[in-house]
């Protein structure tokens, strides 16, 4: 394994897992991170302990081993111990770099440790069937094949859960928990997880227990014993993850219906346009003021302006006064390259009813806007207001107006406004 660990090194700093680590950071986001390190690590634990199985026959020392005093199946653990206990160990040092990274960027919650531990079985399991499969078939090829094998599985049984079956939940690299941060965390299926795994690598130490053709007879009985118990484990846990309410990929969490909410004190900032977050996301509150403030800023002291923007649906949604609202994107709520999206859905929002999609906007409501996010800076996004001439010229009208008078503008028609029930006629 010593060898193996630059190389799972290099990998896992290549992989999206090392630019993940930015802010905004989440304490649940970070925690089915390291879960997923499991997917680079597994392959090569895996293949490693199928490797130094094979070393006795591959050194061709079988018929020495066979008359020593020594019970086998004490010098097989003392071989796959050494092989598992590196695996745990690199996996071990990974989550202790991402939660010492983590510490210094999270601003609220602390670390979840039902992943790790789920990641930490599936890497376990990982070299039991790895060193089973080098004893029972040994060959040159055994170790990279069953390291392709692997890593093929985990993928393959990740596609089956997000083609929406239960069962593929089990995959070590589906997300277990849910990471809003709005949610309590539900471990169930992390639980389910751990089980599973654990049932896997008794199952199949048992196997290669009860396989072997010479030894007592009991042994081999505990080896079935074993294997039986491992295969309960599994469809154990197998009952428990079709049972665990998950929710989407990637939001591993109860369905808001029988969600346990988590009380929380929001943060604020900003002025005239007061923004509110969850404490988690403390760090994007500079970003949101530069990107909504000046939008905003031509219906100051008008009822147009609203009395703040705040994130306050549980399923992590930025709602702007009520008005339409914004999804966020996985942990983060202001991605960089959806700045633009967000500001168009921000300025649509200050013009339309409660709740109206941006697709539902009327001429009026767009060309103003157009107005609103134009005197920003900012170029509309095509997906969400079409470029117009029509609507570039109505909001070149309101531009040129004097301020005060489009302030006044905008104070007696902004009922009107948000009701859809002006015309580009009535826009001054």
């Amino acid at each position: 394994m010593l060898p193996m660990i630059p190389a799972m090194a290099g990998l896992l700093l290549l992989s999206p897992i090392a630019r993940h680590l930015t802010p905004v950071a989440l304490w649940t986001s970070r925690s089915n991170d390291v879960q997923s390190t499991v997917q680079a690590i597994g392959p090569f634990v895996a293949g490693t302990a199928a490797w130094a199985a094979y070393r006795e026959r591959r050194r061709g020392v079988t018929d020495l081993l066979t008359c020593t005093p020594y019970p086998p199946l004490a010098r097989w653990l003392a071989t796959w111990s050494a092989t598992a206990l590196w695996a745990v160990l690199c996996y071990a040092a990974n989550a202790g770099a991402v939660f010492a990274i983590t510490t210094g960027q999270a601003t609220w919650g602390h670390p979840v440790l039902w992943p790790v531990l789920s990641g930490l079985t599936s890497v376990l399991a990982c070299s039991v069937l790895g060193f089973v499969a080098g004893k029972l078939l040994p060959g040159r090829l055994t170790a990279p094949l069953v390291a392709i094998g692997t890593f093929a599985t985990m993928a393959a049984v990740m596609q089956w859960a997000l083609a929406g079956g239960r069962l593929g939940r089990l995959s070590p690299i589906y997300p277990s928990i849910g990471e809003s941060p709005f949610f309590r965390v539900d471990p169930s299926l992390a639980q389910a997880q751990a089980l599973c795994f654990l049932g896997v690598a008794a199952a199949a130490a048992g196997l290669l227990a009860a396989n072997r053709r010479r030894g007592a007879r009991a042994g081999r009985l505990w080896g079935g014993a074993v294997a039986a118990a491992g295969l309960v484990l599994v469809a154990t846990a197998s009952g428990l993850a079709y049972r665990s309410p998950v929710g989407d990929f990637g939001h591993a969490a109860r369905p808001p219906s029988v969600a346990v909410p988590v009380a929380y004190t929001p943060v604020c900032a900003g002025s005239p346009l007061p923004i509110c977050v969850h404490p988690a996301f403390r760090r994007e509150l500079a970003a949101l003021e530069t990107a909504l403030s000046p939008v905003a800023a031509p219906l100051a002291g008008t009822p147009a302006m609203p009395s703040g923007v705040t994130q306050s649906n549980p399923d992590g949604s930025l709602l702007a006064f009520g008005f339409g609202n914004y999804q966020l994107s996985g942990d983060t709520i202001v991605p960089y390259r959806a700045l633009t999206d967000l500001r168009t859905r921000f300025a649509l929002a200050l013009v339309s009813a409660p709740g109206a999609l941006p697709a539902q906007a009327g001429a009026a409501q767009r060309a103003v806007a157009v107005y609103l996010l134009g005197q920003a800076g900012v170029t509309p996004e095509p997906g969400l207001l079409p470029p117009s001439t029509v609507d570039t010229a109505a909001a070149r009208r309101l531009a040129a107006l004097d301020a005060a008078d489009r302030r006044a503008w905008f104070a007696a028609h902004a009922a009107a406004l948000r009701a859809g029930t002006l015309t580009l006629t009535d826009l001054p």
